[in-house]
């Protein structure tokens, strides 16, 4: 979905594609890790997915973090409506003809890799800001009005960073991140 290749209407081996692109991310970043020595037991502590690092305070700021950005975006749709703006995320055309584990894959695994990648791994490695810049690159086959969907990812990258730097745990950036997919694709099929 979100390396599409800015193609909007996907067909079955585009949605094959982009799930064995997001599957590399983890992949890639395990693979990398090994290289440079670490013990793959060390690497699951070294992203953040260590059993201590799941509490309920850190259920709590993820969800924290999803709200905020819930909020967000209806603060963007407001002001789209009041200026009388539309704003188009392509995310239905994105979806269109999508199979059911194409659907699924989005909401929940999708996420899980890109968290690994961006915060686990490439965050540690060149800081917030450039692991949240790529992050939000990555959305731009989308082709949203004004770059609103790159917009969004730069600006959930940084969050998920931050929160990421600040609690040393993937698990905030990963609920915040499966919710925000599942609720697109949700509404996806809601309007289908």
């Amino acid at each position: 979905m979100f390396y599409s290749n800015g193609s909007l209407a996907q067909d079955t081996a585009n949605f094959y594609l982009t799930a064995a692109i997001s599957l590399l991310f983890p992949f890639g970043a395990f693979s990398y890790m090994i290289h440079r020595g670490v013990r793959p037991r060390e690497i699951v502590g070294a992203i953040g997915l260590g059993r201590g690092k799941l509490t309920l305070n850190i259920i709590g700021i993820g969800l924290v973090v999803f709200f905020a950005l819930f909020a967000l975006e209806l603060l963007v749709n407001l002001a789209s409506t009041v200026s009388n703006t539309p704003i188009d995320t392509n995310v239905s055309l994105l979806l269109q003809n999508a199979p059911l584990w194409f659907l699924v894959f989005t909401a929940v695994i999708a996420p899980i890799n890109e968290e690994i990648f961006f915060r686990g791994f490439l965050v540690p490695r060149i800081g917030i800001i450039f692991s949240a810049i790529i992050f939000g690159l990555l959305h731009a086959s989308y082709n949203s009005t004004f770059g609103v969907e790159i917009i969004a990812a730069f600006i959930f990258g940084s969050i998920a960073g931050y929160v990421f730097r600040k609690s040393g745990s993937l698990y905030p950036s990963i609920i915040a991140h499966i919710m925000i997919n599942s609720l697109a694709v949700i509404a996806f099929i809601a309007v289908v």
